[in-house]
């Protein structure tokens, strides 16, 4: 393999592609990238066995090949080089990176042994607006769980929504629960609902965070998979059966409140400095938040809100509670309560699109 390529792009398709190495290596070859050369373009590939990112620039390819090497040094090297044109040569053992005036050797990996990444074939099930989906993702993925004991909830549902002809994008840890629906371009009609590691979305929002590109989306071989521009991820899918979320949905509302969300989350903040649970107390045109640590101290703050409906006294989780409020799109916020031992809502205003539900807590 021998291929030409300007310093600046080759070091941004090692850069992408070193987002699918894993800080935990258990295999040597997976602390590597797969780099191919053929047809005037330079791949680069990478794996964690859950995740793989596959990232494409034109070159000028001398000699078609393929080789492994350490991801690491690679992009260490990249980062490091002059602007300028830079040559990137395998031979039998090492990887030769020469640039104005310097040559660098890095140590091969054999390529046979990389794991094999799927290659996107035919068309996608769907497109999305790249910045709707990466609002979607960030609303959501809040509530997803870290907890690898239960799987399901470390991942966030994508159900076709064959009402608005879209996609919900659902996450739950069972103390909070955020969805999302997200408008399309194409059917949904054979999208099959799935569940999808929120670390995996999670990366596929920051690769797409710098391009105005669409998210192409799709099915094959039983794996989701991303086209972003010249990158494709793909992903495992997680096994299991997501909790029945359309339950947790509130019924009821006695009380509905309508602020102003910076005010709410400088409060929140505040309250979180003297305790993890706040006493959220609402009343006839304000909110009463107060927190509690006999050892620290404690705090009260009031906040004007325009209320509806009965007057109530819920304890909140002061780290779930600003992860909903921080989730909302909008400048104002609603928030529904029916009852202090039931399930509080909140939600953009004058908007169904986006909902988090929040487990209450009991207070002393």
């Amino acid at each position: 393999m021998i291929v030409s390529c300007d310093r600046e792009k080759l070091n941004s398709l090692v850069q992408t592609a070193l987002r699918g190495v894993s800080s935990r290596v258990t295999m040597p070859i997976l602390s590597g990238l797969l780099i191919n050369a053929e047809s005037g373009e330079l791949v680069a590939s990478s794996t964690d066995l859950e995740m793989s990112i596959r990232t494409r620039v034109e070159a000028s390819v001398k000699e078609s090949g393929s080789t492994v090497v350490s991801g690491k040094l690679l992009g260490d090297i990249m980062k490091s080089l002059p602007p300028g044109e830079v040559t990137v040569e395998s031979g039998e053992k090492y990887l030769v990176v020469r640039s104005t005036g310097g040559e660098y050797r890095i140590k091969e990996l054999m390529p046979e042994d990389f794991p094999q990444i799927p290659v996107w074939s035919g068309d996608a099930s769907f497109k999305v607006q790249g910045g709707s989906f990466i609002s979607a993702i960030h609303q959501t993925s809040r509530a997803s769980s870290s907890d690898e004991k239960r799987p399901v909830l470390t991942g966030s549902l994508i159900e076709k929504n064959l009402e608005s002809s879209g996609v919900r994008m659902v996450a739950t840890d069972s103390y909070r629960l955020a969805w999302k629906d997200v408008e399309v371009s194409g059917s949904v009609a054979e999208w099959e609902d799935c569940i999808i590691p929120t670390k995996t979305l999670n990366e596929v929002a920051r690769l797409a965070g710098g391009s105005d590109a669409d998210v192409e989306t799709k099915m094959q071989d039983k794996q989701a998979m991303f086209r972003i521009g010249t990158m494709v991820v793909t992903s495992r899918l997680i096994e299991g059966q997501f909790p029945n979320y359309k339950q947790l949905i509130p019924k009821g509302e006695k009380t509905t409140v309508v602020l102003a969300k910076e005010d709410l989350v400088a409060v929140v903040r505040r309250a979180m400095i003297f305790g993890h649970n706040i006493r959220f107390g609402v009343y006839s045109d304000h909110l009463r938040l107060t927190t509690e640590t006999p050892e620290v101290g404690d705090s009260k703050e009031e906040i004007a809100a325009e209320v509806s409906g009965e007057e109530m006294e819920i304890g909140f989780n002061a780290g779930y509670l600003l992860d909903g409020v921080l989730a909302v799109d909008t400048e104002k916020i609603e928030m529904r309560f029916d009852d202090p031992q039931k399930p509080a809502l909140i939600k953009d205003f004058e908007s169904e699109e986006f909902k988090y539900i929040i487990m209450p807590v009991r207070l002393r």
